[in-house]
């Protein structure tokens, strides 16, 4: 079933979806070719934002400058989960934001901690969002499919729609 959601209805079904998968594929265009490679979700803000750290010395810095285009893209097969989020990269020069999403995990790629100098803030600036989300088990999703195939029809695929976060 479609349901779109806009403004602060978007950024809570982006939280309630996005959130819990915590890695994404962070997706940019580098030369003409499509370029990915995960990150880990640190936190999405109340305005929708989502937060990332990331080494000063990687090409997500230099795109981040230019405010260049960014794609998220989160998958939770599990539970029947694909969020893919469009915004805009930034660098943001906060000691404060650091204090705020630094955690223990952090550790492993930041030796220096908090203070290393290698370490950079990344917002995406969200701007909208497409979902599927099916809450039904593997074996109701099974059946559906296999429903649709003995039948002629489409099976049904829970819930999915838009999400316009600005």
């Amino acid at each position: 079933m479609e349901k779109d959601f806009e403004d602060n209805q978007a950024i809570k079904k982006l939280k309630s979806l996005a959130e819990d998968i915590r890695f994404c594929m962070y997706t940019t265009i580098e030369d003409s070719k499509i370029v990915s490679r995960p990150m880990t979700t640190l936190d999405i803000d109340q305005e929708g934002n989502v937060w990332f750290f990331t080494s000063r010395h990687t090409e997500l810095v230099r795109d981040a400058r230019h405010g260049d285009p960014v794609t998220l893209i989160y998958s939770d097969p599990k539970n029947n989960t694909y969020v893919s989020v469009s915004g805009t990269a930034s660098i943001v020069e906060s000691e404060r934001r650091k204090d705020e999403l630094w955690n223990l995990m952090s550790k492993a790629w930041f030796p220096g901690g908090k203070d290393d100098p290698d370490l950079a803030v990344l917002r995406v600036t969200t701007q909208e969002a497409a979902y599927w989300d099916s809450t039904s088990s593997k074996m109701v999703v099974f059946f559906s499919m296999l429903k649709a195939v003995v039948t002629g029809t489409t099976p049904e695929g829970g819930d999915h729609g838009k999400l316009n976060l600005v």
